[in-house]
């Protein structure tokens, strides 16, 4: 798969551009608006994978190819086990990929390592998600003369490595390059089929047999099934039956013969007969959708129509029929174009279950939707600043809410405006869509994604059969902000209403409060997470209920037992040792930590004061649930949760 692309000089994009689009998901978005270089993306590497056209920024027709040396360069992310590297280039792609993962800012040139910085927040994921030992990481492409080009991956300290004298320019001569690369680059593009679907793409012409992308989707080709029907043995008895009808015509007519006019007689060709199948066979059907009783030819449907019955070919081939697609990596532009809004969502359902089958799936889009809906994947937001330069943010699908916040913060309230608000905005209509239809999705959201990770495993059943969505939102602010908008458009609705919408927050120190209307909502709630202490339980209110307890967190009303063992896997730590000798381990019961722990104020701090610490919250989510035994029971309120979904 591909997890960024290095492009230079090519369309809207002048000079060197780091573009990421992938953490090792194959679901990768590209968003932005019209003119930005989403589609440029997709266009640089349909050139690079299918030799299509160069197509230059206007910089270089004005100052030249050698001055301005466009590239596309992709980063690869290969799996070393899965056989694409042929023998002699393994020890180049170890190499060069040892080097690209230890790669440090001193190693770039200057002028490129602010490109670097998006690159190594990818690489915190993939090496926290233990990739780093079973892949290889390559930056590998093509310049304007389909040379063999690194990027600004090209400097001294690979050339150390590997070895070789570089020339003036501190980098690897093109001479040099081709010798020691091209046959890793050729292995590579020859392994990945990349099928582009473009906007402008005539439906007629792309779902036809003949085209070549339908045939890589089928993963044969129209000669292949041909030549199964009519083999060569059959077109040499074709050829030997009209020879002998010639024959005994000559015999007949004595000084006449039937012949060419060369003295080498020609046969029949499997070329020849293979082209007329194609010519009288297959150029004549078309693609046709069943209406009713009838069969209408896919070029007399709407234009959202036939959208969608590209994206419905393209899956059922891979589904149903080709063998194999670990190889191919699909490329759409707006696949949403023409579509309504309702009809829309379904569409990117489908391609997410396109992208499950197949290496990746990259798409560019101007629909933000599809983001909550989508379990697991990537978008890449593209802006542009004050001085015109293109910007780039990859965020998480999983987590989208909660990065979003991030990113704000960070940025100091710069990130734009129209992310902030199209994502909310479709969010909740994406929603209120997917809970209209006939067979409704269900969503919980939540506020983190350690969160996530809990009711993932909770919920692992509801997720497969009862098509349930956990979203993290990134705190109780925005929990309250999404009920507040979703409140408003799900009374329009409230009678047509099938599936449930559940926002869960804590119990934090400084409450969040707002009014709910649970009572008047069957389908619409959000509760409070509470220990209650006249009870002993963990229980749900709702949010406008204010009540009066200790601030009550997602560590604080887990299985006890089950949260004490998967502690105890993180011991050495100083601050975990000493929370440990705190705990009275006869007392511990399944019962919510807070009260199998006996966890007083002191002991609240401490242990706060650890999931404070880096990623712990998340390391620990992953610890808890491999901890969770026969033992293990089901937290009361989780069970709580189930019933209103069902």
């Amino acid at each position: 798969m591909i997890i960024g692309l290095s492009i230079k000089y090519f369309k809207t994009y002048s000079a060197t551009n780091y573009i990421p689009l992938s953490n090792g998901q194959s679901f990768n978005g590209i968003v932005g608006n019209n003119g930005i270089g989403k589609s440029s993306v997709l266009e640089a590497l349909d050139c690079l994978f299918n030799n299509g056209h160069f197509n230059f920024n206007t910089t270089v027709r004005k100052s030249g190819e050698e001055t301005t040396n466009p590239h596309i360069v992709p980063i690869f992310l290969i799996k070393k086990d899965a056989d694409i590297i042929t023998a002699e280039n393994i020890e180049i792609a170890q190499q060069y990929s040892d080097f690209i993962w230890e790669i440090k800012e001193e190693d770039i040139i200057s002028q490129n390592r602010e490109h670097l910085t998006l690159l190594f927040k990818q690489f915190e994921i993939l090496k926290r998600d233990n990739l780093k030992d079973e892949y290889y990481v390559l930056p590998i492409g093509i310049n304007h003369n389909k040379g063999v080009d690194l990027s600004f991956f090209n400097v001294k300290p690979l050339a150390d490595i590997l070895k070789e004298e570089i020339g003036s320019g501190k980098k690897i001569e093109q001479v040099q390059l081709e010798k020691i690369f091209k046959g890793l680059l050729e292995d590579i593009l020859t392994y990945y089929e990349y099928i582009y679907i473009p906007n402008d793409i005539d439906p007629a012409t792309f779902t036809n047999l003949e085209n070549q992308h339908i045939q890589a989707l089928m993963g044969k080709t129209l000669i292949d099934v041909i030549a199964k029907c009519v083999p060569r043995s059959e077109i040499s008895k074709i050829n030997t039956n009209l020879n002998k009808f010639l024959k005994e015509l000559e015999d007949v007519l004595l000084e006449y013969s039937f012949r060419t006019s060369s003295d080498r007689q020609l046969m029949i060709r499997k070329a020849n007969v293979y082209n007329l199948i194609i010519e009288d066979f297959f150029r004549t059907r078309k693609l046709h959708k069943l209406s009713g009783k009838h069969w209408l030819d896919v070029s007399l449907l709407s234009s959202g129509e036939k959208q969608k019955a590209i994206i419905d070919l393209t899956q059922h081939f891979l589904n149903k029929y080709r063998e194999n697609s670990n190889n191919i990596i699909l490329a759409i532009d707006e696949p949403e174009s023409s579509l309504h809004m309702s009809a829309c969502y379904e569409q990117f359902n489908s391609l997410f279950n396109i992208s499950e089958m197949c290496s990746q799936l990259l798409f560019s889009t101007h629909w933000y939707g599809f983001i909550p809906t989508i379990s697991n994947g990537n978008v890449t937001v593209i802006t542009k600043d004050n001085k015109n330069k293109h910007c780039f943010d990859l965020i998480s699908v999983s987590n989208y809410r909660e990065e979003i916040k991030q990113e704000f913060e960070s940025s100091k309230g710069t990130l734009p405006y129209d992310i902030r608000l199209k994502s909310l905005n479709d969010f909740i209509q994406s929603i209120i869509t997917s809970i209209l239809s006939n067979e409704p999705f269900n969503w919980l959201l939540c506020e983190g994604s350690s969160e996530k990770k809990y009711f993932e495993h909770y919920f692992k059943n509801e997720i497969e059969n009862k098509k349930l969505r956990i979203i993290p939102v990134g705190g109780a602010t925005q929990i309250k902000r999404i009920y507040q908008n979703l409140l408003v458009t799900y009374n329009d609705f409230k009678k047509d209403v099938k599936g449930t919408v559940i926002l869960l927050m804590d119990t934090d120190a400084s409450l969040v409060e707002f009014e709910t209307l649970n009572s008047n909502h069957k389908n619409l709630k959000c509760f409070r997470i509470v220990n209650d202490d006249s009870k002993n339980e963990t229980i749900l209110v709702d949010v406008n209920k204010t009540p009066k307890t200790p601030k009550t967190e997602i560590e604080d009303v887990l299985c006890g037992k089950t949260f004490f063992d998967a502690l105890n896997k993180f011991t050495g730590d100083e601050d975990i040792d000493k929370f440990i000798s705190t705990i009275n381990i006869d007392n511990i019961t399944t019962e919510s930590v807070y009260y199998s722990l006996d966890l007083s104020p002191r002991k609240q701090q401490a242990l706060s004061k650890i999931f404070k610490k880096g990623n712990f919250k998340f390391e620990f989510s992953e610890k808890y649930i491999e901890s969770i035994s026969e033992e293990h029971i089901i937290p009361k309120w989780i069970e709580e949760l189930k019933q209103l979904i069902k």
